[in-house]
């Protein structure tokens, strides 16, 4: 279409519209983008400069957001080391406990490292073999009862059992409490 073909009226109303979406300041950026896509060699100084502040923008925030995440990173580490120095400095743990204490951590979910130092210590003691014969399995208890009268009739060898028993605590002269 031309606009030798256009009457005059019809021309100055295009003039007009252009005008007008040229100068309204939310309709200006497309306008002139759209003028520049139907026309690439044309130069807009004003989308040139908008285009290069956007990439220099852009290019600022991404290398503020590097330098952001490095220096939580850096305090996250710094605070990690200040709970583990805090551990060591109050006895609860030694150098060589800390990783299987985070260890345990990451595992029961804990949050707090002193909770989990204590719970590592608990686990320790816990797992130490006790040598007293109070405890666990002790052979010469087994040497204390006759086992013939149960080889021969373990109702009636149970039984005697319990009237020893029931004798025993009959027998006690001493009142309870002293």
């Amino acid at each position: 279409m031309s606009l030798e073909d256009l009457s005059l009226e019809q021309r100055d109303e295009l003039a007009m519209l252009a005008k007008q979406l040229a100068d309204n300041p939310t309709t200006r950026e497309s306008f002139l983008r759209l003028t520049q896509q139907v026309k690439p060699d044309l130069t807009i100084p004003e989308l040139s400069l908008k285009d290069d502040i956007s990439k220099q923008l852009k290019h600022t925030q991404d290398e503020y957001q590097k330098l952001a995440s490095k220096f939580k990173e850096k305090e996250a580490m710094e605070d990690l080391q200040s709970r583990r120095n805090a551990l060591i400095k109050k006895g609860k743990a030694s150098e060589n406990d800390i990783p299987e204490i985070e260890k345990i951590m990451l595992e029961k979910q804990i949050h707090d490292h002193e909770t989990a130092a204590e719970y590592f210590e608990w686990m320790k003691q816990a797992a130490v073999p006790t040598s007293d014969s109070s405890m666990g399995y002790n052979p010469n208890v087994m040497k204390k009862f006759n086992l013939e009268s149960f080889m021969k009739n373990p109702i009636q060898g149970a039984r005697n059992e319990a009237a020893q028993a029931l004798m025993d605590l009959r027998k006690n002269t001493k009142p309870i409490g002293l």
